[in-house]
């Protein structure tokens, strides 16, 4: 494989290379560089019943930061892109503090810094072949948008859309930078992969009018590990499963439309998980209006990174455990450039279940201030509902009751 990448690059670079190197020139010098910057204040407050004895407490943090982003101009087909990725706190709280807001570094508190994208593009006819390190948008691989920095991946992808109306998308993953990029690097994350990496295909598909259908399967290449003592050990999970549509039903309403998702894991051992859920939502003025349903049963559902379930706005990326989920929405829109939404979901485990039992209240409001900046401001309440859930641990966490704060800055251009 890599002495084909070599060929095939050495074809594109010096081929004609005194023609080659003036138009590389100019393919530098016409890249573009981009900025997404943020200023980020997060603060979890827990109750204080059942932490007596854990590392669980009060969290706060105001960091700036964000992603500066260099790619080239095309060239014979083919891009590269690199991007650093930074969160620097600004001081007004302890690093012991900002530790557990997922803003700074994993275990100490300090700043994060690294280059989170670098990548080849190559673009021929309908499709585009992307190698190195770079952010994926599928169902339940991506960015993962929740704190100030993104999610990315080192990943070899293929994307083709010769079908109408389709795309079909395979590839390889090897590593990531984790939840919010917090480790402040690549992690090879092999005791949940494999030694191998996961491999996965997607596909959407908008032949059919009004109806668009998306489908992701993800496996592990290896169902074992190799640990740092040489020894060789099995990995949970082999598979990820995932399926959705959306109808929109045109002739009711405004902006009505219907959708239902299903999702499931294969374990090593244990039962294999299924989580199935439905959304309807429709507009009626200023107001847009949804209510939701999910179902988890028989083992946890995961995804790899990813939030794909209409009842989770919190996590995107844990264990959810087999439970049964109501909620609604409401998004109000009553100036241009302002958006007002007021969500709630019911969480209720299943019978011998002591995970995932709680409702949750969600304020998250948006202002667009100009073309390019942003203001955001998300409100959370999450009561756990059973006094057995809040005995639960994971980790030194149990599930406690808590509240979540968030106002995010957004400078882009």
């Amino acid at each position: 494989m890599k002495k084909f990448l070599l060929y095939a690059l050495t074809l594109i670079f010096f081929t004609d290379s005194v023609q080659a190197a003036k138009t590389i020139t100019d393919s530098l010098k016409n890249g573009k560089f981009t900025i997404d910057a943020r200023v980020f204040y997060f603060e979890r407050t827990f109750a204080d019943e059942y932490l007596t004895g854990t590392t669980k407490d009060t969290t706060t943090a105001l960091t700036a930061g964000g992603i500066m982003k260099y790619v080239s101009d095309d060239y014979m087909g083919l891009k590269a892109g690199v991007a650093y990725y930074g969160s620097t706190s600004l001081g007004l709280y302890s690093r012991v503090e900002g530790e557990g807001t997922s803003l700074l570094e994993r275990g100490t508190g300090n700043d994060l810094g690294f280059l989170g994208e670098a990548y080849l593009e190559y673009n021929i006819n309908n499709t585009t072949v992307k190698l190195g390190k770079q952010r994926l948008s599928t169902p339940l691989m991506n960015d993962h948008d929740l704190r100030i920095l993104l999610s990315s991946y080192e990943a070899y992808i293929v994307k083709n859309t010769d079908l109408p109306d389709t795309t079909i998308e395979a590839g390889l993953v090897k590593r990531y930078t984790g939840f919010t990029a917090k480790d402040n690097e690549f992690l090879d994350n092999k005791n949940k992969w494999g030694d191998d990496g996961l491999g996965y295909i997607y596909l959407t598909n908008k032949s059919i009018e009004n109806l668009t259908l998306n489908a992701q399967y993800i496996m592990a290449i290896s169902d074992t590990y190799t640990d740092t003592a040489g020894a060789t050990a099995d990995i949970s999970l082999l598979d990820y499963r995932y399926a959705d549509f959306t109808y929109n039903l045109a002739a009711v309403g405004t902006k009505t439309y219907l959708k239902a998702q299903y999702g499931g894991n294969a374990y090593k051992t244990g039962d294999d998980s299924m989580m199935y859920g439905a959304k309807i939502g429709t507009t009626i003025r200023m107001f847009d209006l949804a209510a939701l349903f999910n179902k988890i049963s028989d083992n946890n559902f995961k995804a790899v990174e990813a939030g794909p379930m209409y009842s989770d706005w919190q996590q995107g990326y844990g264990n959810y455990g087999p439970s049964t989920a109501f909620g609604g929405q409401v998004t109000i829109k009553p100036v241009e450039g302002l958006s007002i939404k007021l969500a709630y979901v019911d969480v209720s485990a299943d019978e011998n279940e002591k995970k995932d039992d709680f409702s949750e209240f969600n304020l998250d409001t948006n202002y667009v201030i100009n073309d390019i900046s942003k203001l955001r401001v998300r409100y959370s309440i999450k009561n756990e509902t059973s006094d057995a859930e809040k005995t639960v641990v994971s980790g030194a966490y149990p599930y406690v009751d808590q509240t979540d704060f968030r106002v995010i800055y957004y400078v882009s251009f």
